[in-house]
C-alpha cells in the first residue's frame, strides 16, 4: 500500500506488543497521527479486528495472536519478539519515527529501538520490567531506553515526575492524556452480540450505574455493589468489560449486578453515552510489575470517556481524581465512610446533576489532544 503524500507529514511506525482492544489509547494515538497528517503503520496484536476511519493514511500489520497456554505461554513471547524486531528493522527505513506503546513492546524490541528516534510511551507506571527469556532472572533496565529516547510519553502529570526521577532523566516526560478522538462510530461493522448488548440497556428504566474496566481486585467494587443493592429500585448496576475470576465472584456475591461482557471500543462508547453515573475505583495494589504507586495516580481513558458524555463519577480518593474532581467539579470521592457517606455523594450528585454534567462536558474540551501528539512529534 503507498502512502498519500502530505506536506509536513511524517511517517511513524507505532508498535503495540498487547492486543490493540485492550488499550484504547493506542488506537486513539493513531487516529490522531492519522488526522495530523502523518502517515501511519501500526505493528499490534488486533484480536477484535479494531477499525480505523482513515484508511488511506493508517496500515496494520498484525502480529501473531496468543496460541500456547499455561508454562508454553513462553513460546509466545519469544514468536512475537522475532516477528516484532523482523518487521521493524523491515519498515523503519521508510518511517521517520518509532513509537512504542508500552513497556512490554520495548521489552521486546530491546536493542533495536536505540538504532531509531524513538518516542516511548508508557499505560502504567513502571520503573522496569522483568525479562521473559529462558534460564534468566533479571530486569530489562527500561532506563537505559527511556534515557536514550527522542521522547518519554506518559498519561498523567505526577507519572511523569516519577518516572523523571526514577531513570534519572534530563527532560520531565510529555505528557498525552488518555482522551478518545471524536468520530462518528462505523456501525456497519459492529456485530449482532455487541447489538444485543447495546439494545438491551438502552431497554432499562432504572438509572444506570456503569463500571467499565478490567476486573481486578485493586478495583474494590464490593463496597459499591453493597450500596447500590439497596437501591436497585432506582439504579441499575452494570458492569462491562473481559471475563476474569474477581469478575465472577463480585457477581456471584451480588446477583443483581447486570454484567454486559466486553466489547471491543470505540463500540463501548455506545454503552458509556448510556450511564447516568459512573465509578473509577482505584486502591493501591500491587499488580505483576506496575508499581504500587500505579493506582495512585491512575490516569484511566475511562474519565475522559465519561466526562464526553457528560456523565458524574464516583471515585476513590487518589490524587488521580481528586485532583481533577475537585478543579473541574466533574465527580465526588469516596473516602470510605460506609452506605451513609455513600448516600450523601449520591444525594449531591442528584441535587447538583446538571451543573456536574456541564462540568464534565468543559473538562473533556479543556484537553487539546490533536495539539499535545504534534508538540510531542515535532
Amino acid at each position: 500500500m503507498q502512502y498519500e503524500e502530505e506536506e509536513n507529514g511524517v511517517n511513524v511506525l507505532v508498535v503495540n506488543s498487547p492486543d490493540i482492544s485492550a488499550l484504547p489509547p493506542v488506537r486513539n494515538l493513531v487516529s490522531v497521527l492519522a488526522e495530523n497528517g502523518h502517515n501511519v503503520t501500526i505493528l499490534t496484536r488486533n484480536k477484535n479486528n479494531i477499525y480505523f476511519t482513515d484508511t488511506n493514511k493508517i496500515r496494520i500489520i498484525p502480529l501473531p495472536e496468543n496460541k500456547y497456554t499455561g508454562f508454553l505461554r513462553i513460546f509466545n513471547y519469544l514468536k512475537r519478539a522475532v516477528f516484532i524486531r523482523h518487521t521493524v528493522d523491515k519498515e523503519m527505513p521508510n518511517n521517520d519515527i518509532l513509537w512504542t506503546t508500552t513497556d512490554s513492546t520495548v521489552r521486546e524490541l530491546k536493542g533495536r529501538v536505540l538504532k531509531y528516534k524513538h518516542i516511548m510511551q508508557l499505560m502504567e507506571l513502571v520503573e522496569d520490567i522483568p525479562e521473559i527469556q529462558p534460564f534468566q532472572f533479571k530486569n530489562v533496565n527500561l532506563k537505559k531506553y527511556a534515557q536514550r529516547a527522542y521522547k518519554v510519553v506518559v498519561p498523567e502529570y505526577n507519572r511523569a515526575h516519577i518516572q523523571k526521577t526514577w531513570w534519572d532523566l534530563k527532560e520531565t516526560p510529555a505528557i498525552l492524556p488518555n482522551k478518545p478522538v471524536d468520530e462518528e462510530i462505523d456501525m456497519s461493522k459492529i456485530t449482532v452480540e455487541a447489538l444485543e448488548i447495546i439494545n438491551k440497556v438502552k431497554q432499562e428504566k432504572r438509572k444506570i450505574v456503569l463500571y467499565q474496566g478490567v476486573f481486578t481486585t485493586d478495583r474494590k467494587l464490593e463496597t459499591y455493589a453493597k450500596f447500590f443493592e439497596s437501591l436497585s429500585d432506582e439504579y441499575g448496576f452494570y458492569i462491562l468489560g473481559r471475563e476474569s475470576e474477581y469478575r465472577k465472584q463480585l457477581c456471584n456475591q451480588y446477583p443483581y449486578i447486570t454484567y454486559l461482557g466486553f466489547l471491543p471500543p470505540p463500540y463501548h462508547l455506545l454503552i458509556t453515552k448510556l450511564a447516568y453515573i459512573s465509578l473509577l475505583p482505584y486502591a493501591p495494589n500491587k499488580l505483576i510489575h506496575h508499581s504500587i504507586l500505579n493506582a495512585l495516580y491512575c490516569a484511566p481513558n475511562k474519565i475522559y470517556e465519561y466526562a464526553k458524555y457528560g456523565i458524574p463519577m464516583i471515585g476513590n480518593d487518589v490524587p488521580g481524581l481528586a485532583l481533577p474532581f475537585d478543579k473541574y467539579g466533574i465527580g465526588s470521592i469516596y473516602h470510605g465512610g460506609g452506605a451513609e457517606e455513600m448516600r450523601t455523594i449520591i444525594e449531591e450528585i442528584e441535587a447538583n446533576y446538571k451543573e456536574m454534567s456541564d462540568n464534565c462536558r468543559k473538562f473533556y474540551a479543556d484537553t487539546d489532544l490533536y495539539k499535545i501528539v504534534e508538540n510531542i512529534i515535532s
